[in-house]
C-alpha cells in the first residue's frame, strides 16, 4: 500500500496542482466562491495565451500595420 501511494502521488504533476490549490483556498479563507472564480480567471488567461501562441506560432498573426493618418503603428 505505501508503494502505491507512494508511485502515485509522489508525482510534481499531481501535488504541485493540489498544494497551489491549497493555498488559494487558505488565502481565501475557504471561501469557495472567491477559489472557483479565481480558478475559472487563471484557466481563461492560460487558455487565451495558448491561442494566441499557437496563432504566432504558426504565423497567422497579422503583420503591424501602419495607420494611414499619423504613420505611427496600430495594432488592428
Amino acid at each position: 500500500m505505501k508503494a502505491l501511494i507512494e508511485r502515485q502521488l509522489y508525482r510534481p504533476a499531481v501535488v504541485l496542482p493540489l498544494l497551489v490549490l491549497m493555498r488559494l483556498m487558505v488565502t481565501l479563507d475557504f471561501n469557495l466562491m472567491q477559489v472557483t472564480f479565481v480558478v475559472v480567471m487563471k484557466g481563461s488567461q492560460y487558455m487565451f495565451q495558448a491561442v494566441f501562441r499557437h496563432r504566432h506560432d504558426r504565423g497567422d498573426a497579422q503583420p503591424l500595420q501602419v495607420h494611414a493618418m499619423h504613420d505611427e503603428t496600430c495594432h488592428c
